[in-house]
């Protein structure tokens, strides 16, 4: 098995590597960023084509850049191997150009497989397309043997691009402190393809809501720091907008920190409103901030809230995962054989 990962030429050396031993090969294939994110596109795309490797048995896409460049060899002869393709969520993007790079890869000869049931009804019942569900696990080890000490700030994991709703928690934290809230919001999140999902929109939102100095956004975090945010955050919220699962999320259970987020996407497979987290409508910001204190004030419900947590990710492992994803692949290349 080799991972090929497409990384920005230029990019510094901590801004283009994967966190942990991924115990197998890793296949890095440099682009050419442009601002313009048709021109961006291309360039991954195109970087894939000429340098995927042509002599594996199986070849396994993760997104609509790679499923593209997959398609386009396959339509050359130039892969030996059937193609499998991971859809996550799909995000129906207002950008014209994107949308239709997002649809027409998902209408290519690949099996697919989706990360929830919600998304595999949504492949059916939208794109007539079947696919196999295959949660995404968890290493609960991670977690394992780290103390907690509860710290008042509130941790956001997901990124910049617009779904994950990350000026929902800006906002959210403007709406605690008018209630003289003391808490921080830490949010670990790269940019995203859009100019609006970029570092200084959200600096200047920040600064639009009077909260300079209490919101610390970190593009870049070791895997050790991360561990160490959850153990310590006093509440995770994702005000996702869409989600496929939910990887974050189930981080956040599995380190005993209280989850808030929305009722979208596969997050209703895993969160049970009140039982191991809460769910607040998509934009809710009264409703979130409300879900928030919550938390913070009654110790009882929130320590009920993560025991459930924690027993329900325990259900979700890597190693199951692997195992369901090899028996699909031993089907698809019997069947295509």
């Amino acid at each position: 098995m080799t991972l090929v990962s497409l990384r920005r030429k230029g990019l510094a050396e901590d801004h283009a590597r994967f966190f942990g031993n991924m115990g197998f090969p890793i296949l890095y294939i440099d682009f050419d960023w442009h601002e313009d994110v048709k021109a961006r596109l291309k360039s991954m795309t195109e970087a894939l084509v000429t340098n995927v490797p042509r002599d594996f048995d199986i070849y396994h896409a993760q997104d609509c850049v790679c499923d593209t460049a997959l398609q386009l060899l396959m339509a050359k002869g130039a892969l030996p191997g059937p193609t499998l393709r991971t859809v996550h969520h799909v995000q129906g993007f207002q950008d014209r150009f994107m949308d239709r790079c997002e649809k027409n890869a998902l209408m290519g000869d690949t099996e697919k497989i989706t990360v929830s049931k919600y998304w595999q009804e949504e492949l059916r019942s939208r794109f007539r397309l079947e696919s196999t569900v295959i949660y995404n696990g968890i290493d609960a080890a991670r977690f394992s043997g780290v103390k907690s000490t509860r710290e008042p700030y509130i941790l956001f994991v997901g990124g910049m691009e617009s779904r994950k709703g990350l000026e929902f928690a800006i906002e959210t934290m403007e709406a605690l402190a008018s209630k003289g809230r003391e808490l921080r919001l830490i949010a670990v999140a790269r940019p995203g393809f859009l100019r609006t999902e970029s570092r200084p929109w959200f600096d200047h939102l920040i600064e639009r809501c009077g909260l300079a100095g209490k919101i610390d956004i970190k593009e870049l975090v070791t895997d050790v720091e991360l561990v160490n945010l959850y153990s310590r955050a006093s509440v995770f919220l994702l005000p996702t907008r869409m989600e496929g699962w939910g990887l974050a999320i189930m981080e956040a259970m599995a380190s005993g920190c209280p989850v808030v987020s929305s009722p979208v996407g596969g997050v209703t497979e895993l969160v049970s409103d009140g039982e191991n987290g809460l769910l607040v409508p998509v934009g809710d910001i009264s409703g979130i901030a409300n879900a928030i204190e919550r938390l913070l004030d009654d110790g009882e419900f929130r320590d009920i809230l993560c025991a459930h947590a924690i027993e329900t990710v325990k259900k979700y492992t890597w190693e199951s995962a692997a195992e369901k994803t090899m028996a699909l692949y031993g089907r698809v290349v019997s069947k295509r054989g």
